[in-house]
């Protein structure tokens, strides 16, 4: 691929992000407001610790709480790095990073659409795809996942899809299997799930060779796995090193209850001691295959219009098809189908809430490059049905694929930031409403050290600067018990907080909640107040 494409690609894939940006003035949903608050802290030097609790899974004792147990901290850590770069914590500083990465997922999807064009001269489409990246334009300009999944996902099958490894030297293979180590260990380093991609890896690494010849080609399998293992640990051994150092295991306390929970609200339980595998299964088999039938659907319906944006999808099936025979796309299809059963047999609730959408972005730039070895296929079929010249009708066809996507990226944009046009629609309104009730509190005599339970506390705390904790997912009783528990004063309730609806429509005193009055909407409860 030729410099030129390189870098316009990249320009385009900047530009368009951080245009994206500029109607985004907070970070818009919980994810995000969490990884912010996590750079922030890191660069204001208090480390890898959280003045809030935004689920109550491992039991915690009190603030501060350790960060990044549910999710992982390398989003924190490259919004803290453009923080330290700027030295300061705001939002866009937070943002550079991840809007300069947005600009490799055009120029890796064409470099890789190399692998399965037989016409080189459409490596642009590709490279468009990931300018024009639908619902993704909406999130490469917010400090998240989505974009360091994508670049590592990108990256992973460059590596895996270049070349055939059965026939390189073995320095090559110590190199790719090196390479691969580091990157998976970054793709952990991500997101909890990808877990799935060291087993992946380990996998690759054992049953790409064809057969071993001789003793030689053992040997250079084996020193691949344990470089592999490496560079895995070269990016997780010191996340390994601190949770043992914090809970005497591996795996962060508390995570392994998310596996027995019935309803996504279940996640901020209290106590998070009755999630057990026992409740779990009493909920019933129906119940179970329901939860994965739904999410199943979900995570189709995503696949087919967010990720393939309808159009895209044949197409992508096609050039996937084409090289179908390569063990690298066989590879990448056991992976994707690990991937699919993970986000829908085990975790259903979190998978069909965007945990699959997540993590299915490490193959959105395969997919992306596939479209043009796709509509070559498709081209070749109209020419020995319809008589299609190919000169013609691949330019014509490349071009409408690209306005559809941007038509659509647009529409995407539109719909997220933007919404129906009305203030509550619009991207970072419920930071807005936090910023105005934080003004509010003290109004109410709230001191700045009063914990208060909120819907959201990562959203609130980088509003307010407050600490919080999390409202329980039952009813008025898990709150009233987790406020005694950790001696939270204030409950600060929302119209959207669907299992205390009944409190918000009619706010009466009790004798363990006292009503203050409203700010905006939101209402103020003091516990256990005179």
């Amino acid at each position: 691929m030729n410099k030129r494409l390189i870098i316009i690609l990249y320009v385009l894939g900047v530009g368009l992000s951080a245009l994206a940006a500029l109607g985004q003035p907070a970070p818009g949903y919980m994810d995000a407001e969490y990884y912010v608050v996590g750079g922030q802290r890191i660069t204001d030097g208090n480390g890898f610790s959280e003045p809030f609790l935004w689920n109550y899974l491992d039991d915690p004792a009190g603030l501060p709480h350790p960060s990044h147990l549910y999710w992982m901290p390398l989003a924190s850590v490259v919004a803290a790095f453009g923080m330290k770069l700027f030295g300061a914590d705001s939002l866009w500083a937070a943002r550079l990073p991840f809007i300069l990465l947005s600009g490799l997922l055009p120029v890796l999807s064409a470099n890789l659409s190399l692998l399965f064009l037989q016409d080189k001269r459409f490596a642009w489409l590709a490279g468009l795809l990931g300018v024009f990246s639908g619902i993704y334009i909406v999130y490469t300009s917010i400090p998240e996942t989505f974009v360091l999944y994508l670049v590592l996902g990108g990256l992973v099958w460059s590596i895996i899809l270049a070349g055939e490894w059965e026939s390189i030297p073995a320095k090559k293979w110590f190199f790719r299997a090196g390479a691969l180590g580091v990157l998976v260990g970054l793709m952990h380093l991500t997101r909890a799930d990808g877990i799935i991609w060291v087993a992946g890896g380990l996998f690759w690494l054992f049953w790409v060779p064809k057969a071993f010849k001789s003793t030689t080609d053992l040997r250079v399998v084996i020193v691949g796995l344990v470089l592999f293992i490496a560079g895995y640990l070269l990016m997780m051994g010191a996340w390994y090193a601190r949770n043992l150092d914090l809970f005497g295991t591996l795996m962060p306390a508390g995570n392994n209850r998310a596996l027995w929970i019935t309803d996504y609200n279940q996640t901020f339980a209290f106590p998070a001691s009755e999630l057990t595998a026992s409740a779990w299964w009493s909920a019933g088999l129906e119940t179970h295959l329901t939860a994965r039938w739904n999410a199943l659907l979900l995570n189709l319906k995503n696949l087919v219009a967010v990720q393939g944006l309808v159009i895209l999808l044949p197409l992508m099936i096609a050039g996937i098809w084409s090289l179908k025979q390569r063990r690298g796309i066989q590879f990448a299809a056991l992976m994707w189908l690990g991937t699919l059963t993970l986000m829908t047999l085990v975790f259903p609730f979190a998978g069909s809430r965007g945990g699959w959408l997540h993590s299915a972005s490490a193959f959105q730039i395969l997919l992306w490059a596939a479209v043009p070895a796709g509509l070559e296929r498709f081209v070749a079929w109209g020419q020995r049905r319809r008589g299609w010249k190919p000169e013609r009708a691949i330019p014509v066809f490349a071009g409408l694929l690209v306005i559809i996507s941007a038509m659509l990226t647009g529409w995407f944009y539109v719909n997220k930031v933007y919404g129906d046009g009305s203030p509550s629609s619009r991207w970072g309104y419920s930071y807005q409403i936090d910023k105005v009730v934080g003004e509010g509190l003290p109004d109410f005599n709230v001191s700045p050290q009063a914990l208060v339970m909120v819907n959201n506390p990562p959203g609130f705390y980088l509003a307010t600067g407050r600490p919080s904790i999390v409202i329980p997912g039952g009813g008025i009783e898990q709150a009233i018990a987790a406020a005694d528990y950790y001696k939270a004063d204030y409950l600060v309730l929302g119209p959207g907080q669907e299992n205390l609806s009944d409190l918000y429509e009619n706010p009466v005193d009790s004798k363990y909640l006292r009503y203050l009055g409203d700010i905006k909407e939101v209402r103020i409860f003091c516990f256990h107040c005179q």
